[in-house]
């Protein structure tokens, strides 16, 4: 019985992998916050309350000042649609 490694078995040579076909990239990506059931409610409460508002709108406030802090520039604007 003889020994044979998978690099004789496919032919011993150096075989080139093939080109990566680049994804294009998603204009914008989704991230999830987990927060409980009490407060979603109210996070949704104060996006409406505040002005005609989402909880998007909330988030990306909270980041920019988060980002503001650390002499960071904010998030870019997220177009819908």
């Amino acid at each position: 019985m003889s020994k044979t490694s998978l690099k004789d078995f496919l032919g011993a040579g150096e075989a080139e992998l093939p080109a990566k076909e680049g994804k294009p990239l998603p204009e914008y990506v989704s991230i999830k916050v987990k927060v409980h059931p009490d407060d979603h409610r109210r996070l949704s409460d104060l996006a409406k309350a505040e002005r005609p508002s989402s909880l998007q709108d909330l988030g990306v406030e909270g980041f920019n000042r988060v980002l503001a802090e650390r002499g960071l520039p904010p998030l870019r604007p997220y177009k819908d649609g």
